[in-house]
This record gives C-alpha cells, sequence and structure tokens, in this order.
C-alpha cells in the first residue's frame, strides 16, 4: 500500500518500464480507473465517480518481472515464502514521485475463471517523454475481466470504501463503452464474443448471478444497449442477443430461480441466485 493516492503520472512512470515481452499487465483497480479515465470524455456518467485513483498497482506476472521493475524503479523486493498460501509472486517496493508504494505482482485474479491472459489490452495513452508528447502502451486486464474482479471485490473480500464502490458503479460503463468501440472500429466479431461471455458470466457464474444487486448500472442493461445498434447483425440481434436477455430476464422471477435450481447438481442447490 502507498501514503497517498497514485496520480496517473505515476502509473505511466511505472508501467512504461515493462513492455510486450514480460508478459506482465495491470489489473485490479488501477486497471479499472486507466480504463475509466480513457473513456470518460465519451460517456459523461463516468465523470460522477471520478477520482480514478488507487493507492496501490497490481500486476499479473512472474518473480522475473517483478525483478526487472524494482531496477527501473531503484526499489527492492520481496518474494513470498513457499508455504505461502497467497497468489502473489512478488512484492516489488519502491518510491514514485515521492510515493512510497507497494506493487504487488500476481498469478491469479479473484473473480476472474478464465482467458485472463487471452484477453489483455493495449492502451495507447498520451505521455510527456523529456518535453514531448508521445504515446505509451499500456497493457491493462480487459474491461469485462475489470468488471469481474470489482464485483468479486465487492462480494468475496467485502470491500465497501469509496473507491471500490466507485470503481465497482464505472466497470459496466467502461465495458459498455468499449464494446462500443469495438463496433466503430469495425471489430463485430469481438463484440459478439463479449457480449456472449458477458451472457455466460451473468447467467453461469455465482457472483455474475447476484451482480445486479450490488451495481447501480445493470449489467444486463449492456446486452439491451446493443439490441438496437445496427452495426451489428440484425438476425443475431433478433434471435441470439434477444434470447440471452430473454433467459436472464426469466432467471430472475421466483419461477425462474426455482426452475434454475431444479437443474443444478445438489452441490449448488445452495447457492444464492
Amino acid at each position: 500500500m502507498t501514503d497517498g493516492h497514485l496520480p496517473p503520472r505515476a502509473v505511466l512512470d511505472i508501467a512504461k518500464i515493462l513492455g510486450d515481452d514480460d508478459r506482465a499487465f495491470v489489473v485490479g483497480g488501477q486497471a479499472l480507473n486507466l480504463w475509466a479515465e480513457y473513456y470518460s470524455e465519451g460517456a459523461a456518467e463516468l465523470l460522477e465517480f471520478r477520482p480514478y485513483t488507487s493507492k496501490d498497482i497490481d500486476y499479473f506476472g512472474q518473480r522475473v518481472v517483478a525483478e526487472k521493475l524494482a531496477a527501473g524503479l531503484g526499489g527492492s523486493i520481496d518474494v513470498p515464502s513457499p508455504d505461502d498460501t497467497t497468489f502473489q509472486t512478488a512484492i516489488v517496493h519502491a518510491t514514485v514521485q515521492g510515493i512510497d508504494i507497494d506493487i504487488d505482482f500476481l498469478s491469479h485474479v479473484k473473480g476472474v475463471q478464465r482467458g485472463l491472459e487471452a484477453g489483455v489490452v493495449d492502451l495507447l495513452l498520451p505521455y510527456d517523454h523529456e518535453g514531448k508528447e508521445a504515446e505509451l502502451a499500456i497493457r491493462l486486464m480487459h474491461p469485462l475481466h475489470c468488471l469481474q474482479s470489482r464485483v468479486a471485490n465487492v462480494i468475496d473480500l467485502g470491500r465497501n470504501d469509496g473507491t471500490s464502490r466507485r470503481q465497482l458503479a464505472a466497470a459496466p460503463i467502461v465495458l459498455r463503452e468499449y464494446i462500443a468501440q469495438s463496433l466503430t472500429d469495425g471489430e463485430e466479431r469481438e463484440a459478439i464474443d463479449i457480449l456472449r461471455a458477458l451472457f455466460e458470466y451473468l447467467r453461469s457464474d455465482i457472483n455474475g448471478r447476484k451482480a445486479h444487486r450490488i451495481l447501480r448500472y445493470d449489467p444486463i442493461d449492456i446486452l439491451r444497449h446493443f439490441l438496437a445498434d445496427e452495426r451489428l447483425d440484425a438476425r443475431w440481434r433478433e434471435k441470439s442477443l434477444a434470447g440471452m436477455i430473454a433467459q436472464l430476464e426469466g432467471k430472475r422471477t421466483f419461477l425462474g430461480r426455482m426452475l434454475t435450481a431444479l437443474r443444478r447438481p445438489d452441490s449448488e442447490l445452495s447457492t444464492p441466485d
């Protein structure tokens, strides 16, 4: 943890040390913060949840990458003992812009069950390099995984502080904007794949089934948002997307929950929908 919140420039100063070959990427709240700032100009509702700052920064990555980052920041590194049961692979201690910070390197992100590494996205951000305007590519956790991790942060870990609640509120809006940008860029297949993955999460994941209870922006509204989007194939919207929405709506009714419970294995019958 840090003594204060990291300003955006400090996050960029940290991220610039690592490249694609290091196979590490920013996860957790700081990843969501960067996505939210990126989309806040086009999605005014994201402005309500500022400031997008956190006291820490987490990476998905291995010890050798943590050693590289520690060297680049002039910091030190601790490695968990062999009998440590956490998902930490290393902890980097450094001072960035006068702020003492611990950077956790992780081998797993709570709430994300599959596709974490395959979903990594390079986000291009403006960066002042020696007085000249430039761009910096930062490897970030996918917006869908940001949503999943922010939901788990509240449901599983019980985080209810202001930063956690703001990030939770912003996460579905960020995902909606990412899908919209994919369509703007002509990536219809990518948009469809994300919508399907979101549907599966809301239908089958233990946290996904409860996410609407804690979110201000119901994630099913992401699916509804694109129901009339003509950039998506009309037949797919009318049949597949509309069907996904109908299934999720049905599961939220009393009868739908009962029918779903009857179809579950005995081991899942005690799990709240």
